[in-house]
């Protein structure tokens, strides 16, 4: 994974770090998906047989795929918003309002267990996967497929390494 510095990150403003997340990590994942679905498709249907890791590797994604729109959807519908609206109140010297899940570390803490379950199934998806090197006898597809596998890795780390570690 490509190395991050916080330094910049920290001096952002927590709105603005939240729409920087959601347009470059959460849209990343939302449309990559489709696109290793596609792939994966082909090359389980192809290689499946003479490589069984694939049904293993394809099972794995499939379930990453569910938890992470389920995780965002939460993230972007209830959780991101009040962080929002707090940035607003403090800037703004105004009332706090109460909110609806108790104490905003209530939802931060699921958020943060939903990160360890997601970071536990890409560390089993690159197990399973040689360290996403494709076999030597990998088509074109499959080996765009390992690549993209790895590259959604690394950007699930940075994303995660943004909220867990800064945003929350």
């Amino acid at each position: 994974a490509p190395a991050v510095s916080s330094a910049h990150f920290n001096k952002w403003e927590l709105d603005f770090l939240i729409d920087y997340i959601i347009t470059n990590h959460h849209s990343y994942v939302t449309n990559e998906i489709t696109t290793i679905e596609h792939h994966m498709q082909k090359v389980v249907d192809k290689h499946g047989e003479k490589h069984p890791e694939l049904y293993t590797i394809n099972g794995l994604f499939g379930q990453l795929k569910e938890e992470l729109l389920i995780h965002m959807q939460k993230e972007e519908k209830m959780l991101f918003p009040y962080i929002k609206k707090m940035v607003l109140v403090q800037k703004n010297g105004l009332e706090f309002p109460h909110p609806p899940f108790g104490s905003v570390m209530s939802p931060v803490s699921v958020m943060e267990a939903e990160h360890e379950g997601a970071g536990n199934l890409v560390r089993d998806l690159r197990k399973a996967a040689d360290n996403f090197n494709p076999p030597s006898d990998a088509c074109t597809t499959f080996r765009i497929l390992y690549s993209e596998l790895a590259e959604f890795e690394s950007d699930l780390h940075i994303h995660i390494h943004l909220e867990n570690n800064i945003l929350f």
